[in-house]
């Protein structure tokens, strides 16, 4: 069984330092230039020296420049012929430069060093090659590595252990071979409650993605209360969702794996959820959306359980729409009647006749009932709606004979012969409210619209014995 997982380890680290003194070539000024050019002549004759003296003393006096040449010579003179020789032929003087940037870290325990992104096998100090490896081209006059304290780092890694428990780090994409007993002292753990996770510990670990169990790992799966086990396994119920965890004891190490189950097309899992959910009372506390991510995977009989279940004084109205849903699929028996209530509030005529058939003694409205097929009415409602439509017609007739008798009074013209007061201002109101529209839209009107009409044509016919009153008495 091999095992590759992330954990924590808490390595010592050095950061070395490589100090190299080297002579490179810079562009010479005119004065080095000139006395490269009296160094040369006077290379390998040291009697020539004091004629020099002499001679600078001659061209330049007491000034500065005298003793500005005189040091350039004196610098200059101890250079090799052949960069003098580059000072007059290319103007390139020699200068040393100290470089202290090149830097890499040393891991004792594991013997290797990391430089510039790559990592390289033993301390870098002891390598031949150093210069190659610094790219330093130049004839090298010193060098020499210093180290910083040495220190205890705790970082990620990625480790793979094989069947055989050779322990390996992974740094740099290269595989580095880890002693076991360094392993077990550089291995950060912390787990200290173990004991409140009440799933399986198994003792296989194949594949990626596992990591190290600490004591906040299992106060994560442990908090709150959507949660269960299953073959051994923590299961935490998310919106769209289940968190698997699998938990293995493997070389000594607690480790887990988490897997994402996603409540799409997943009937299985999502009749397990909601069983749990129903179990332990927890329904009411799920949001909506999720929810319905749940009932729109599961068969119809178990989405109407859970339908029944929530409280209908807090239903959404998406379970309102679902419900129905349901409804018009054919599931017409064995809903709440409070449910049904809530349904009746949003159903349309189509669905109403479904919500009727499911249970016909509901507190359905007069108007309700006329909407529902005649051949579906208990012989109670029959009578009530038959009721309803003679006392709706008489009253629509009531509404008819006002207005033809008015209009054929010819009151609503003989009206404007009157001087302008709120009575005649009221009855011409009404006149063009209900004249002319009692065919049209009369046939059509609800109760509530009827009994509108009904109290205005009566006000009408009141407002019409006064002025005909007024007119017989204008005469």
């Amino acid at each position: 069984m091999s095992l590759q997982i992330s954990l924590k380890l808490k390595l010592v680290k050095q950061t070395k330092i490589i100090k190299v003194k080297y002579n490179t070539f810079i562009k010479s000024t005119f004065d080095e230039f000139l006395m490269a050019s009296l160094a040369l002549r006077t290379k390998d004759n040291h009697d020539q020296d004091d004629k020099v003296a002499q001679y600078l003393d001659d061209i330049t006096g007491n000034s500065d420049l005298n003793k500005h040449f005189k040091n350039i010579y004196s610098k200059i003179s101890k250079f090799k012929k052949e960069d003098l020789n580059r000072i007059i032929n290319s103007s390139l003087i020699p200068t040393l430069k100290i470089d202290e940037t090149n830097r890499y870290v040393y891991y004792p325990q594991l013997d290797v060093s990391l430089f510039r992104g790559k990592l390289h096998e033993g301390d870098l100090e002891k390598y031949e090659s150093l210069q190659q490896l610094i790219n330093i081209k130049e004839e090298i006059i010193e060098m020499s590595v210093s180290g910083t304290k040495a220190k205890d780092v705790e970082e990620q890694y990625t480790v793979y252990i094989d069947n055989q428990n050779n322990i390996k780090i992974l740094m740099c994409g290269k595989f580095i071979d880890m002693d076991s007993a360094i392993f077990e002292k550089t291995l950060c753990l912390d787990i200290k409650n173990l004991d409140l996770y009440k799933g399986v510990i198994h003792d296989k670990a194949d594949g990626e993605g596992w990591h190290i169990i600490t004591s906040s790992t299992i106060n994560n799966l442990t908090s709150g209360y959507k949660y269960y086990y299953k073959n051994g396994d923590h299961y935490f119920i998310r919106n769209d969702s289940v968190r698997k965890t699998t938990i293995s004891k493997i070389y000594g190490l607690y480790i887990y794996k988490e897997e994402i189950l996603n409540y799409a097309n997943n009937r299985e899992l999502c009749e397990e959820v909601l069983a749990f959910l129903q179990e332990n009372n927890l329904i009411h506390k799920e949001k909506p959306q999720s929810l319905l991510s749940l009932i729109k995977n599961v068969d119809n009989k178990s989405a109407q359980k859970i339908i029944n279940d929530l409280s209908v004084d807090g239903i959404a109205d998406e379970f309102v729409r679902l419900g129905m849903s349901l409804l018009e699929k054919g599931l017409i028996n064995g809903w709440r009647d409070d449910v049904l209530k809530c349904f009746l509030k949003e159903a349309n005529n189509m669905q109403l006749q479904l919500i009727y058939k499911a249970n016909p003694n509901l507190p359905y409205k007069i108007e309700q009932l006329c909407k529902i097929n005649k051949s579906q009415l208990s012989d109670k409602h029959i009578e009530e709606v038959e009721k309803y439509n003679i006392d709706l017609q008489e009253k629509k007739d009531t509404i008819r004979r006002i207005v033809g008798e008015i209009t054929t009074s010819g009151l609503r013209e003989r009206a404007k012969e009157l001087e302008s007061d709120d009575i005649t201002k009221k009855f011409s109101k009404l006149c063009n409210r209900l004249i002319g529209h009692e065919t049209k839209d009369l046939a059509k009107a609800g109760l509530n619209e009827v009994n509108q009409w009904l109290e205005d044509a009566l006000k009408l016919q009141d407002l019409a014995q006064e002025i005909k009153l007024r007119l017989d008495n204008n005469k």
